[in-house]
């Protein structure tokens, strides 16, 4: 298994754990549950597959990522219960925010990766949009999923650590090795994630009073 792969699974298990978490807590069914992980492990891979002409995105010629979210969302609804008593619930919503950052940090570079193979590496916006996409547009569908606003349009710092790793790793990967542009971005994306969860950073909201 090359690295790319390797990041690829660690970022779809990251994902499908939090897809069904959520989905568990927002009270779906065991179909929910398996459909909001695959979702949000998936979607925005396929989204990237779409726009880079990829068709049938990957997900489709290829199952073993919907598999395995597949397996994540069942392992989780055995394990909710013992997860989240009262005094395990702290730990279970810090080691889901890691996770999430995790995949957040892998699909932004590995999506970009795969637009640079394809041939775009000249178009900085495509590569960047992509990144940041296949990173955020899992997470979309997931709360579309569960009837609620996308976390990423009303608060936490999400799209935009993404974009600011996508800068980062576009910049670098004609100046270094790929191995040190790609570490160099996931450690920027998910340390801004962290630390703003941590610090309960926002971006500011437009005034609404008079």
């Amino acid at each position: 298994m090359d690295l790319t792969a390797l990041f690829e699974v660690v970022g779809t298990i990251a994902f499908a754990f939090s897809g069904a978490f959520v989905a568990i807590e927002c009270r779906l069914d065991m179909f929910g549950i398996l459909c909001a992980a695959v979702v949000t492990a998936t979607g925005g891979g396929m989204t990237r597959d779409i726009i880079l002409g990829n068709t049938p995105p990957l997900m489709f010629r290829d199952p073993t990522y919907v598999i395995l979210a597949a397996v994540i969302a069942f392992v989780t609804a055995v394990l909710y219960v013992p997860l989240v008593r009262w005094h395990f619930r702290k730990y279970v919503l810090g080691i889901i925010n890691t996770l999430d950052a995790i995949g957040l940090a892998v699909f932004t570079v590995v999506s970009m990766q795969i637009a640079f193979n394809y041939g775009f590496g000249e178009n900085a916006f495509l590569v960047c949009f992509v990144g940041v996409v296949s990173a955020v547009g899992g997470g979309v569908l997931r709360d579309i999923f569960a009837s609620r606003q996308p976390v990423i349009m009303k608060k936490e710092v999400y799209a935009t650590a993404s974009l600011a790793g996508s800068i980062v790793y576009y910049f670098l990967a004609f100046r270094v090795p790929d191995a040190l542009a790609s570490t160099v971005s996931m450690a920027l994306i998910f340390a801004i994630r962290m630390f703003t969860l941590y610090y309960h950073v926002n971006l500011p909201f437009a005034r609404t009073e008079r």
